[in-house]
């Protein structure tokens, strides 16, 4: 899968090659994930039959995997073609990490971009999760309260569904609850708000009928919640820690130091890693950065 760099609120524009006899392409595009249909169009048309297309901002607004499919014409004829794609908002640009260290001269934009990449995914790997932000849906379980925790940031509730039944939709004058919702500080809950001045949270004075709690999240009811989740904005230690490893990637003692030698020594130096070296990002200042972002996962037998 082909991995393109987006940025949020601009669009992007992907090459693809024809063959020779090819007249006209016109493309459809698929998210992967939820087969939603999101943009078609008709490729513009270059030199040596490379088309292009133009992703729109509503497409390049999210961290996506896409399926572009093209249908070319030919003589009269039509043929298909599939290609799927992954849209990535980098921790940091090329630019910015040009800011937060020296690059050598020399060194290609395209090389840096490859470098983050590798960068970001050993990030994600040490932290335990990604600085994503995605269109997506979730589920967890209620427990008599007015609050559901969440296991993810959640940045806009879409709809939410009780036991697969559509209980809440944004900008509907239909589907709402009694008292309004609100995400939590935190970003890792939605809560119940009674609509007085004060803004109480509802379990304060619960009402109860015969059968079940009114208006709160029920104990053991599905909760599956669509909306955008992760993060609005990638944070500045993240963009450092990022630069930091492009900067080690960088050296040219880096083939060494990635074999995690115990011990390296020459008519100049001696040199010993710790015992900890293979279990980090490869850079203690990287390591100390984003110790507070690090998440433990434990299995429970």
């Amino acid at each position: 899968m082909l991995e393109y760099l987006r940025k949020d609120n601009s669009p992007l524009t992907i090459s693809y090659s024809a063959s020779n006899s090819t007249q006209n392409v016109y493309f459809e595009i698929y998210d992967l994930d939820t087969s939603e249909f999101v943009q078609a169009g008709v490729a513009a048309s270059g030199a040596s039959s490379v088309f292009s297309i133009t992703l729109n901002t509503d497409t390049t607004s999210y961290d996506r995997n896409i399926k572009i499919e093209y249908i070319n014409t030919q003589s009269g004829t039509a043929f298909n073609e599939i290609e799927y794609v992954s849209l990535v908002r980098p921790y940091a640009t090329v630019d910015r990490i040009k800011q937060l260290i020296d690059v050598p001269s020399g060194t290609s934009d395209q090389k840096i971009k490859n470098l983050e990449r590798r960068a970001r995914l050993s990030l994600n790997s040490y932290i335990g999760f990604s600085f994503y932000k995605e269109k997506r849906e979730t589920t967890v379980y209620g427990n008599n309260s007015d609050v559901l925790t969440l296991y993810d940031n959640v940045l806009r509730i879409d709809k939410i569904y009780e036991n697969d039944i559509l209980v809440y939709e944004k900008d509907s004058i239909i589907y709402q609850f009694d008292y309004p919702i609100e995400i939590a500080d935190s970003g890792r809950r939605i809560k119940i708000i009674n609509g007085d001045p004060e803004q109480k949270e509802i379990a304060e004075f619960p009402i109860f009928s015969i059968f079940e709690f009114y208006n709160l999240f029920k104990k053991d009811h599905s909760y599956k919640i669509e909306g955008i989740f992760g993060w609005e904005y990638i944070p500045s230690d993240i963009e450092e820690a990022t630069a930091l490893l492009v900067s080690d990637y960088l050296c040219n003692d880096f083939s060494i130091r990635n074999k995690n030698i115990a011990q390296l020594s020459n008519d100049s130096y001696d040199i010993k890693y710790g015992s900890d070296s293979a279990t980090g990002t490869g850079n203690l200042l990287v390591d100390n950065l984003i110790a507070h972002y690090k998440e433990s996962r434990y299995m429970v037998i």
